[in-house]
This record gives structure tokens, C-alpha cells and sequence, in this order.
């Protein structure tokens, strides 16, 4: 594939497991090196520290030019100061930290700055994904990530619901429009619910859906060669529409965002003909 698989190892020695694999595909660790099979999330243990097992997962990984991602999980108010300011000074330390592992293990072994940090809601003892203030984090972050000159990953545009629903929507759509807008490199959140620990492949089309628009957005208003724009207004009042003209059928693709099926963009005559379908039916 195009794309690497993001997993990890659980213990040290089914790295080398993972890693004979890898190796026996690629042929030989240059190749792997060349062109990566995997990313490994590599996670410090908040407040401050380093599993034995994770800690030789960032060696290992950077023995053999194996990207990492480096998720430091702290919880406001819980593991870590309730101010946002305070959980990133935590965040940053705690990520810093695993960089700083990675490259005396291998100068130059590939490193992306990432986590997966929350609130913590006191009221229901959880770690909400989708609050507004887990975002903020999340964006935060990835500016100071940025600042240092090193791609970004992050646990955003997912949901904390139980299922695909309305709060689903809400919680994936706005994270999804902030990664988007804060140019964070690898968003790791669709298809996920209930904090992180279930996938829905149902919520991931939906998902898809929502990437899709962010990205569109974020491509912005650009001029095409509508300038001078007179002859397409001449066409237009002219002809009264401009459904079948050139200029339309040229940039009709480019210009607009069309989702698929699933999104409803049909009339209310059309929809009931079709079945009369929630977004969950479709």
C-alpha cells in the first residue's frame, strides 16, 4: 500500500517479531528504511516517565529507521495541572523526552509529534475526546510541533458516543474542521467512539464524509480564469443558466465537494420516493 500501518508492540520482544516481518517483505533494512511499513506508537506514562517496554520500543524502532509516533496521554485536572497551558508544558516535556530517546538510540530516525491528551470530566470519571478543550490541546500542540520542524499526529475528529449519532457528528465534525484548519499531518480519530476504545466501520464512512469537506475547505477560494469574468456573464444572460457551458464543465469537479450516498442532498419529493432513509439506513 501507499500508506503505512499504524500499530505498536506490547511487549519488547514482540518488536523483533514485528520487525523480522517487516524486514523479510522489504528484503533488507535499508529498503525498510527507504520506504517504511509501519509507524509505532510509542507512549509515555503520565505524569513524566517511561515503561521499560515502551522506552526499548522507541530504541528498537529507531535502530531500524522505523517511524514512531510519540502519544503522551496527559489528563487535565487528573494527571496533569487542570489549566490547558499546564497539561501542554506536560505534554511537551513528556514528548520531548521520547524524541530525545529516539535520536541518541539513531540520529535521524523518523519521529512524528503526537498525542492523544484529554480533559478530565469529574462529574462522569471519563476522559472526553471530543470536548472542545481536548481539541484545543490537540491544536496546540501541533503548533509547537510545527515550531520544532516535525510532522504532526493526533486523536481528533472522534466522539466519545456510544454510537453513530448525533453527538458523533457534532464531536468528529468540529475536530475534523480544526485539524484541518491547524495542519495537523496524521489525524488518527475516524471511525472511533466511546473514548477510543470502540471502531465503528459504519462511523468511518461517515467519517470519510466529513475528511473530505474539511479538506475541501481548506483548499480555500481560489480565481480560475474568471478574470475579466464579462463573457461568462454575457453567457449568462444570454442563455439564462449556465448548467451546460464549458466553463462549468470545466471546473464543476474541482470546484465543489461532492460526497457520496450516504450524505443527503436529495429533495424531500426524491428522498421519500427513495425510501425516506436516515443517514444511518443509507
Amino acid at each position: 500500500g501507499e500508506k503505512p500501518v499504524v500499530t505498536g508492540a506490547f511487549t519488547v520482544e514482540s518488536f523483533s517479531v514485528m520487525k523480522d516481518f517487516q524486514l523479510a517483505i522489504r528484503g533488507s533494512k535499508e529498503a525498510l528504511k527507504e520506504k517504511p511499513l509501519t509507524i509505532f506508537s510509542c507512549c509515555p506514562t503520565s505524569p513524566l516517565k517511561w515503561s521499560d517496554v515502551t522506552s526499548q520500543n522507541v530504541v528498537d524502532c529507531a535502530r531500524y529507521y522505523i517511524p514512531v509516533e510519540l502519544i503522551s496521554m496527559p489528563l487535565s485536572g487528573l494527571i496533569a495541572p487542570v489549566t490547558l497551558t499546564g497539561t501542554l508544558v506536560q505534554h511537551t516535556a513528556e514528548t520531548l523526552s521520547g524524541i530525545v530517546i529516539s535520536q541518541f538510540a539513531n540520529p535521524g530516525t523518523p519521529v512524528l509529534y503526537g498525542g492523544s491528551p484529554a480533559i478530565f470530566d469529574v462529574r462522569y470519571e471519563t476522559t472526553p475526546m471530543g470536548a472542545v478543550e481536548t481539541m484545543m490541546i490537540d491544536c496546540a500542540y501541533n503548533e509547537i510541533g510545527k515550531y520544532l520542524g516535525l510532522p504532526t499526529q493526533a486523536y481528533i475528529s472522534l466522539s466519545d458516543a456510544k454510537q453513530l449519532d448525533s453527538q458523533a457528528g457534532l464531536e468528529s465534525g468540529i475536530g475534523a474542521t480544526l485539524a484541518a484548519l491547524s495542519g495537523i499531518n496524521n489525524i488518527s480519530g475516524p471511525g472511533m467512539l466511546d473514548f477510543e476504545s470502540c471502531h465503528s466501520l459504519e462511523k468511518l464512512v461517515v467519517d470519510n464524509e466529513i475528511c473530505g469537506m474539511s479538506l475541501r475547505l481548506i483548499e480555500g477560494i481560489e480565481p480560475k480564469d474568471d478574470f475579466p469574468a464579462l463573457p461568462i456573464f454575457q453567457e449568462l444572460l444570454k442563455e439564462q443558466h449556465l448548467l451546460i457551458s464549458e466553463h462549468s464543465r470545466r471546473h464543476l469537479k474541482t470546484e465543489f465537494s461532492f460526497p457520496g450516498p450516504v450524505i443527503d442532498r436529495a429533495s424531500r419529493p426524491r428522498w421519500e420516493e427513495e425510501g425516506a432513509l436516515t443517514l444511518n439506513e443509507r
